[in-house]
């Protein structure tokens, strides 16, 4: 297989539990090429174009509010974009499922993950691209491609 790229966030929650190291070190085992890293505020706009697939869909609100950092009162995302062989599988596998309650605990969204009860948000602290043609729009939103380093 063909070398491929991913987009990984770290989101809000993971920000405020300050386990954003941890996160990189679990991603750094997986042997692939860390090649674009930046932290970002996160605003409405961006959050809105990185979950347009989800517009019309009931928790739709909650994906933006947890993005821009409303529920946590922290709006920096750590966005990364990994390379190398199989890189989305890789990291997806490292991720675990959406809901951490249903994410193996070996994986970080099974180890740092859970549901919040007040908002019922998954904070599931990290987000990884699902497909190729996801990952290039992703890496292109968040991204310049000067700023990646090949």
């Amino acid at each position: 297989m063909a070398k491929e790229r991913v987009l990984v966030l770290i989101k809000p929650d993971a920000m405020v539990k300050r386990i954003a190291g941890n996160i990189i070190t679990d991603l750094y085992n997986l042997n692939l090429k860390m090649i674009g890293l930046k932290l970002v505020n996160v605003k409405r706009e961006l959050a809105e174009q990185h979950y347009c697939e989800h517009k019309d869909k009931p928790f739709f609100e909650k994906l933006i509010k947890h993005l821009t950092g409303e529920f946590h009162n922290n709006e920096n995302v750590i966005a990364i974009v990994y390379e190398g062989e199989n890189a989305i599988e890789k990291a997806r596998k490292a991720a675990g499922e959406t809901n951490p309650e249903e994410a193996d605990f070996c994986t970080i969204r099974g180890k740092y993950g859970r549901i919040h009860t007040k908002t019922d948000c998954f904070e599931n602290v990290i987000h990884v691209s699902d497909s190729p043609e996801a990952a290039k729009r992703e890496i292109a939103l968040w991204f310049k491609e000067e700023e990646l380093v090949g």
